[in-house]
């Protein structure tokens, strides 16, 4: 079994912040990737960083030759690894793959459901610091860098009309778009406005800091899962939907493991039934709105999130 192993990435993604669809001339609009966001760090060989700085590479074995469609002795790419069914992401079919330790099944995998590096930055080029250039100029540096395959491509983007942009993205079946500011830097690490998410459901990261006792169909797993937000951790709610059989066992396992008896949100939990956790996990839920007193109204269970830290856990929704 080979397991994860942590790496030390000289660099740390720059992340985006939440806004409605609008166009404007000092804006590029490109789809967002529903995939695993990783750094590419490319010499002789590659290695993909995750945002957590774990080492994915291993997992990925149809990405191996993609060393020859890159250009030059060493950089650093910015992308999210996907599957893509006719033409869009499938998050559940990346799934089958993110959790696979097993070489053979990796292997096997890896011709029943390949995945593509969809690229949309670049960090570092022959040792130099790409990350203080304007955006539209390391777009124009990507282009001649890396060509275009099987195995990687570049992510699309479109100037200026990003309402006509989303609203086709939309209807094609994506999540949304990122929004950038032409002219922006980088900043690794950094959640920036001049970078924008823009989704058609409302999504947020949550800690998961317990659950409630299952019953009926679901007596031998968890009822609902309680969720918080933000250091040290405030309550937000609870979720007891979307959960598919696979999901109740593995997380119900997982759960199980970290199950500590003491209340690890700021607020008082007066739920009967409820098992509390240490809060080491994070899920995405969709949700309607916020209520007034900050509970999320409706959730839906989307997936885990092995890739975020608690910490970036907070009120900050997508």
């Amino acid at each position: 079994m080979k397991s994860e192993s942590k790496s030390k990435p000289r660099l740390n993604p720059m992340l985006a912040r939440s806004a409605e669809a609008f166009s404007d001339a000092q804006w590029i609009f490109e789809v967002k990737w529903d995939g695993t966001r990783a750094l590419c760090y490319v010499n002789e060989k590659m290695q993909f960083i995750n945002r957590r700085g774990t080492d994915i590479t291993y997992r990925y074995p149809e990405l191996e030759n993609m060393r020859e469609d890159i250009h030059c002795s060493s950089c650093v790419l910015d992308g999210e690894i996907v599957v893509l069914k006719e033409g869009k992401p499938s998050f559940y079919d990346l799934q089958k793959r993110e959790h696979m330790d097993s070489a053979f099944k990796i292997k096997l995998l890896s011709k029943q459901i390949p995945v593509v590096y969809i690229v949309f930055d670049i960090l570092k080029l022959e040792g130099t610091d790409m990350v203080k250039k304007p955006l539209l100029e390391r777009k124009q540096i990507l282009q001649e860098t890396i060509s275009e395959s099987s195995r990687i491509m570049l992510s699309p983007f479109v100037e200026e009309k990003g309402k006509q942009y989303y609203e086709a993205v939309i209807k094609e079946g994506f999540e949304g778009v990122m929004a950038k500011r032409k002219h922006s830097l980088y900043y690794p690490g950094k959640r920036s406005d001049v970078w924008l998410k823009i989704k058609k459901t409302k999504t947020i990261d949550c800690i998961i800091g317990g659950f409630t006792e299952g019953e009926g169909v679901r007596k031998d797993y968890f009822g609902a899962l309680l969720l918080g937000v933000n250091q040290p951790l405030q309550f937000i709610g609870k979720v007891g939907t979307g959960f598919t059989e696979k999901d109740l066992h593995e997380i119900y396992g997982l759960l199980k493991e970290v199950e500590t008896g003491v209340n690890p949100f700021t607020n008082e939990i007066s739920m009967e039934n409820v098992h509390f956790t240490n809060p080491v996990y994070v899920c995405e839920v969709k949700y309607l709105e916020l209520t007034g007193d900050k509970k999320l109204r409706a959730p839906v269970f989307l997936r885990l999130r092995p890739d975020k830290e608690p910490e970036e856990c907070t009120l900050q929704f997508r």
